[in-house]
């Protein structure tokens, strides 16, 4: 395979992931009841709206085609079902956000591997890096509320 195709499917991998988790944020902002939560959410569906159109410019620039339709990597799926199992049931808030917080360690998680991908653009670096950060902050947010909130 031709390193700008590899290039290009893991970026079609990362953009599917993105659509995936922005559906999970979406579904959250009408399931929960607290403002402050309801807009965190909002924020962060918003965000990874942002970072898949982002990711569809760099694929195009890379002269692949973007899919933003396909299959979902099981860690992500596991996600998804445990946050519908919070929206169903009726869960703890502190039950959801730590489910929020591993989603989007595995998203960072899979920001890294493909940015040890030997022979990255510049561009696209800059791109998942910034994008990776703006997780890891979201992240680090949970993480505050939670020590403030449960401790």
């Amino acid at each position: 395979m031709k390193t700008k195709e590899k290039f290009v499917n893991n970026l079609n991998s990362l953009l599917i992931m993105n659509a995936e988790v922005e559906k999970i944020y979406t579904e959250l902002v009408d399931k929960v009841s607290d403002e402050d939560l309801k807009t965190f959410f909002s924020q962060q569906g918003m965000q990874r709206r942002e970072f898949t159109n982002d990711l569809k410019a760099k694929i195009v620039s890379l002269g692949g085609s973007y899919e933003n339709k396909g299959r979902v990597q099981s860690e992500l799926y596991k996600f998804w079902m445990n946050i519908r199992n919070f929206v169903m049931f009726n869960k703890s808030e502190e039950s959801l956000m730590n489910e929020v917080r591993d989603m989007q360690g595995l998203t960072i998680n899979k920001y890294n591997d493909l940015l040890r991908m030997l022979g990255l653009p510049l561009s696209i670096c800059k791109l998942l890096i910034k994008q990776r950060d703006r997780i890891q902050d979201a992240k680090d947010s949970i993480e505050r509320h939670r020590l403030i909130a449960y401790a």
